[in-house]
């Protein structure tokens, strides 16, 4: 039922899990836009969980950084209102949720650009403008393409026909092709 409800009201929440005991059921919303609008909706109903959302709340609007969010939920197991849950790893956030989103962010482009230049493959100039005249102006097929061009896989072809997904990197240029 609160599934369904969520639903009606714009919030696009998880399938209901069980927990691992089966004694408690949850909900995941992933989206920060909905998990805001959740908690403002519901803070004037809560009693044992007030402090926690309240401290959320605040975090995710800018008000507060990451480690006075952690703070505020070790206060409320200090309290007694709030489980301890161990931590192998200390966790050390002194950024809003604006600065720290904008920084992983960034991070992640840049890990994605990275992988991006390692793992695709690179065509020398050479060879990209070869295998183009080939194909458009002498007509050869892919297949006799993938022959003639052995160090090139079949999809890495394709992309330089403008037919796979993805992009081909060019030695010393940018990359060729549609994004993926």
């Amino acid at each position: 039922m609160l599934k369904r409800f969520l639903e009606r009201n714009d919030v696009q929440p998880s399938n209901v899990l069980k927990t691992s005991k089966g004694t408690a059921y949850m909900i995941a919303v992933s989206r920060f836009e909905a998990v805001l609008k959740m908690l403002r909706e519901m803070l004037p109903y809560l009693f044992k969980k007030y402090n926690e959302a309240q401290a959320a709340i605040e975090y995710y609007e800018g008000r507060t950084q990451g480690n006075e969010l952690i703070r505020g939920f070790a206060a409320e197991v200090d309290a007694g209102r709030r489980e301890r849950r161990g931590r192998k790893v200390r966790i050390e956030a002194p950024y809003t949720f604006a600065e720290g989103d904008r920084i992983m962010n960034s991070n992640r482009r840049a890990k994605l650009r990275d992988a991006f230049g390692r793992y695709r493959a690179k065509v020398t100039p050479e060879d990209y403008a070869a295998i183009t005249v080939e194909h458009f102006e002498k007509g050869m097929r892919l297949c006799d393409l993938v022959k003639a061009h052995p160090q090139y896989a079949r999809e890495t072809i394709r992309r330089i026909l403008g037919k796979g997904r993805g992009r081909v990197l060019i030695r010393g240029l940018d990359s060729v092709g549609k994004s993926c």
